[in-house]
């Protein structure tokens, strides 16, 4: 059999071919027209996507496709089941004729059901007059043959409900059968071969009548499970005027049958249902499926009354599945007796056929949205299929199958929604586009506004596209200043950075709005009020938006003035602040009397060079608070360059206490080593805290060249106020001691005692001092006793120093001990003095005894010895000999101690040689006796620097022991050798 789609790619294209089939198509393509009724420059929603070839054998009288499996009976009572799924976009894989005529003798196919995965096919077969069931014929998808269900037999099928969660391809699942007589039927199909089994049914049974009163048509069964709960199961069923729900839950998934316990729930009552009086025999009833959807969303009821439609709740808690539901009526121009061949739902239209045409209506607000037609040729429009998977739509008439698209079905829906009001699903089905977004934005933003909702209506006009101008004089007029503060800040969160005149002007406006409400409550006197604080911290919210930070930077002179005119000190600061510009902020809260703000502002955010120029001026106006920060601040200031202040506000304000705090700080704990600084902390001890004055001086060095402070001048300053310690400690670091202990006698004689023991290493100085103390004690205090003690305390001195200091009247009595001591010292001196005498004469006579031995001491040199450096015979050149038997060459001697030797040495050494070479290369060729005694000296200088120590035996190679085998010469030669 010829492909039915075999010319459809070309008519697309609307190529014009060569020949009768070319013709045929460009005839096709102009006989088919749409008509738009929204926007007729519009492309229509319902476009053929695709047609098949005119020549088929046999009148077309059913169409089902699902999940890419398309079925077509024919009058001659042959099936064709087509796999549209095809590498190429040719359309077809492959095609299958099936032929049940056998089955259908003096009968007709009455319906075909196909179920969600293509896999399962039933075929009803009725008599000719269509009042007598036939046989029902299963069709799985791997045969080719179809087979009675026995267990069907004598029920004429007229819809089914398939098991929507089921895959497999060889059994059906519990499916649901309706019937001609209104019976709904529960049973399982499959398609494997089983002994002892003659049927393809696993069970057959009756699970509730509709037709209690009389027989009634089943015209429709859908069967969904709640995506939250899968034994929770919503049956929707139809008949020609009524609408059924059943609900429930099964007992198990795996029990048979399983819909039992769904209707067992309606045999004492009835089930819910709507009625719509109805002349037709038929109705239709279709769910919309999103893609990617497990779920259904919405239904639509064809019925004689029109379309009845609603959502899909599965959410809801109560047995009614169904909201929203609406009755459509049939478009005009359509009589009762004019019945529909089929009906598809869409996401917002239905599609409902008629013999000779096809409709859309729009099931958001009863509007016809299209109206076509089919070419003559293809005959009366028998009916429409959706593929429940796909989504694909076709069109089928008595000799033509169409495949139909929806383009851009959801195009206008915004503009439905917004007539009817429904703002929020109007945006919704925007699209994303902005200038949709826009109009409907307005529209509810003008509605708002006109209900006087201004706050509302404020941030939707922001997100529009309206005049700015215009919109900001709407709020102006009604006085409503909250809520163009509102508008105002959406247009700004709005505004790109680069639209930087539009974000000057809102940031401005909103920034006089703020201030202007601020400037309000003070006027009123609730500056401290909550509603005041709240403003104020939303202000300051509003400052640190990035795009208001930039814009009042690139303004600040226009910010500043407009702070200034509502004399708003705080935000004005908070600017300054946020644009770091720390000077204004100081100039400002000084001019104002804030100065412990701005000492505060300069401490934590100043630089160095502002502490530098606001210092003074803070320090007269707040100096305790002044200091601590400045002590704050650390090694970061240099007090220096502050010290002419720091001397200012001493000399006119007297607050030397605060800094002498400073000063110690930097002298203690910064270490400052500055003289000038030191020399002023004198001055300032010296009038604040003269008792830290010789504490202070104690802790600096005894030498005057390693205090940090002037002596000369430190002097000066304490001699002026009189701390005569301290002047005493101060002398001695001059070194002036004996002015120390003359001052210091006239202080306290310990004090003096203490001063002439501060020169350790002269013990004539400290004589001569001690001298003086006791000269003092003996004449001054004429005090005997005393002058003993200060004998036992200095060694230095002896009694026979102080007796020319005493009186001519005082007896020796009073000396006898002194004396006695003093002679037992010397005596015991004496002695000590000859026992050395005699040590040393005995040394010296077994040093004679040593030199006497050494002279006659020899050593044997023989003609085979070597020398211990180079290894060569010995007697071969000059040499040494040293008494613990090494023996080297004069040269190599000579050359291997100038390696060890010192610089100074080495040089020395280098010298002698040449003189001695200058020497033996006299001109005269003659030698005097003069120059003999020059060479001789000469060479024992030589001898003595080279030959005064064995080589490997003295202490020269001992003290040279770390010296490197090879030296930083010789290594850097080697190294660039190896690279």
């Amino acid at each position: 059999m010829a492909t039915v789609f075999d010319q459809y790619d070309s008519m697309q294209q609307g190529g014009v071919g060569t020949g009768a089939g070319g013709g045929l198509r460009q005839s096709v393509l102009g006989t088919t027209a749409f008509k738009n009724q929204k926007l007729e420059e519009e492309a229509a929603i319902f476009l053929m996507d695709r047609r098949v070839n005119m020549s088929l054998p046999h009148p077309v009288t059913h169409l089902v496709v699902s999940n890419n499996h398309l079925v077509y009976a024919m009058a001659n009572k042959k099936l064709v089941r087509i796999n549209l799924r095809t590498p190429g976009g040719t359309g077809i894989l492959e095609d299958q004729e099936v032929d049940v005529s056998k089955f259908a003798v003096q009968a007709k196919i009455h319906g075909l059901f196909l179920d969600p995965t293509g896999h399962h096919l039933l075929i009803s077969i009725v008599s000719r007059d269509g009042t007598t069931p036939v046989d029902t014929l299963y069709l799985p998808f791997r045969s080719s043959k179809p087979k009675s269900t026995t267990k069907l037999k004598g029920h004429l099928v007229t819809a089914v409900g398939w098991n929507t969660r089921n895959q497999m391809d060889s059994q059906t699942g519990p499916i649901l059968v309706g019937t001609a007589r209104g019976l709904i039927l529960e049973t399982e199909l499959t398609s494997d071969e089983r002994i002892f089994q003659s049927s393809h049914e696993e069970y057959c049974k009756q699970v509730f009548d509709i037709g209690k009163d009389g027989p009634v048509v089943v015209t429709a069964v859908e069967v969904r499970s709640c995506p939250s709960d899968e034994q929770k199961i919503f049956v929707l069923c139809t008949t020609s005027d009524k609408f059924y729900q059943f609900s429930g839950r099964v007992k198990s998934l795996e029990e048979r049958p399983m819909f039992m316990s769904v209707f067992s729930n309606y045999l004492g009552l009835p089930p819910r249902f709507v009625e719509l009086a109805s002349k037709w025999k038929n109705s239709w009833l279709q769910l919309y499926q999103p893609p990617n959807s497990l779920s259904p969303k919405h239904f639509a009821w064809l019925s004689n009354q029109g379309v009845y439609t609603g959502d899909i709740d599965w959410k809801g808690v109560s047995d009614d599945l169904t909201i929203n539901r609406k009755l459509h009526s049939i478009p005009e121009g359509f009589e009762d007796n004019d019945v529909p061949c089929g009906m598809i739902v869409c996401e917002f239209h239905v599609f409902i056929v008629w013999p000779d045409k096809i409709r859309g209506l729009c099931i958001l607000n009863n509007q016809v949205v299209f109206e076509g037609t089919i070419p003559d040729e293809c005959g009366k429009l028998i009916g429409i299929s959706k593929d429940p998977k796909m989504g694909t739509i076709w069109v089928y008439a008595e000799r033509g199958v169409l495949k139909y698209r929806v383009d851009r079905e959801g195009r206008n829906v915004w503009q439905i929604y917004l007539d009817q009001g429904n703002y929020e699903l109007a945006k919704r089905h925007c699209n994303s586009d902005p200038n949709l977004l826009s109009v409907v934005l307005l529209r509810e933003a003008q509605d708002l506004f006109e209900k006087k909702e201004y706050l509302e209506s404020a941030k939707l006009f922001a997100k529009t596209i309206a005049s700015f101008e215009e919109i900001s004089l709407k709020f102006v007029d009604v006085e409503q200043e909250e809520a163009l503060n509102i508008f105002l800040h959406e247009k700004l969160d709005s505004l790109k950075v680069s639209e930087q005149t539009q974000v000057t002007i809102v940031v401005m406006w909103l920034l006089e709005l703020y201030l202007k409400h601020l400037g309000n409550l003070r006027d009123a006197g609730r500056h401290t009020s909550p509603q005041y604080i709240e403003y104020n911290e939303q202000l300051k919210t509003f400052l640190q938006d990035p795009k208001v930070r930039s814009c009042i930077t690139n303004n600040a002179s226009a910010v500043y003035e407009l702070l200034s005119s509502h004399d708003d000190q705080d935000n004005y600061v908070s600017v300054s602040l946020m644009l770091k510009d720390y000077d204004r902020v100081l100039r400002h809260l000084m001019r104002h009397g804030r100065h412990i703000e701005a000492l505060d502002v300069m401490s934590v955010r100043g630089s160095e060079q502002l502490f530098y120029q606001h210092f003074p001026a803070l320090l007269q106006a707040v100096p305790s608070p002044a200091i601590d920060a400045l002590i704050a601040q650390g090694r970061r200031i240099d007090p220096i360059r502050l010290l002419p202040c720091l001397i200012h506000c001493h000399t006119t304000q007297g607050r030397g206490a605060d800094i002498l705090k400073y000063l110690e700080y930097c002298v203690d704990k910064l270490k400052a080593t500055d003289e000038v600084l030191h020399n002023f902390l004198i001055t300032l001890y010296t009038v604040e805290a003269p008792d830290k004055l010789l504490p202070y001086l104690k802790l600096q060095d005894d030498d005057s060249q390693s205090v940090h402070y002037d002596v000369k001048f430190a002097l000066r300053e304490c001699m002026s106020v009189g701390e005569d310690r301290a002047c005493v400690h101060i002398l001695t670091t001059m070194g002036l001691y004996q002015q120390a202990v003359e001052l210091a006698l006239k202080i306290d004689t310990a004090l003096a005692k203490a001063t002439a023991n501060r020169p350790k290493y002269d013990q004539e100085l400290r004589k001569k001092l001690w001298l003086m103390i006791a000269a003092h004690v003996v004449q001054e205090q004429q005090d005997v006793a005393r002058a003993m003690e200060v004998l036992r305390e200095c060694d230095l001195i002896k009694i026979e120093d102080i007796l020319p200091f005493f009186p001519d009247f005082v007896t020796i009595d009073q000396f006898k001990d002194a004396i006695c001591s003093s002679l037992q010292e010397y005596n015991q001196h004496i002695e000590d003095l000859k026992q050395e005498m005699d040590d040393a004469s005995k040394a010296a006579e077994s040093i004679r005894k040593d030199i006497q031995k050494f002279k006659q001491k020899f050593s044997y040199v023989h003609a085979q010895d070597r020398c211990c450096k180079c290894d060569y015979p010995l007697l071969t050149r000059p040499f040494y000999l040293f008494p613990c038997s090494h023996k080297f060459h004069q040269d190599c001697l000579s050359d291997s101690v100038s390696d060890y030797l010192s610089d100074a040495k080495r040089k020395k050494l280098s010298e002698l040689k040449g003189k001695l070479i200058a020497i033996s290369n006299d001109e005269s060729g003659t030698t005097s006796v003069g120059q003999w005694g020059d060479r001789e000296q000469i060479r024992a200088e030589i001898d003595s620097i080279v030959a005064g120590e064995c080589l490997y035996c003295g202490d020269l190679i001992v003290a040279n022991i770390d010296t490197p085998f090879i030296s930083n010469r010789d290594w850097e030669l080697t190294m660039a050798e190896w690279e």
